[in-house]
């Protein structure tokens, strides 16, 4: 199957439970670029020809859809029994 149809394929539910999931991701993408940020300054203190470290929208996506898999995998069912219970 490809990922269309799996797309296709899933509830309303399932939906909101990767759009929350990906937003998750976003801030843990977020903290985790802040934290290399924070060590790569670290490392660089004393060179004066040390470049600024800058991330791209693709490196942020590039981190934030594994993520998005993991959490996804991880909390998936647990989430989609809580929003139906809600719902």
């Amino acid at each position: 199957m490809n990922f269309a149809r799996w797309l296709n394929s899933l509830s309303g539910f399932d939906h909101l439970i990767i759009l929350f999931l990906f937003i998750l991701a976003g801030l843990f993408a977020h903290l985790t670029f802040q934290q290399v940020r924070k060590w790569y300054t670290k490392q660089q203190e004393n060179n004066p020809f040390a470049k600024q470290m800058r991330i791209s929208p693709i490196a942020f996506f590039a981190l934030a859809f594994p993520y998005t898999i993991i959490l996804y995998k991880l909390l998936g069912e647990y989430l989609k029994i809580w929003i139906g219970q809600l719902f």
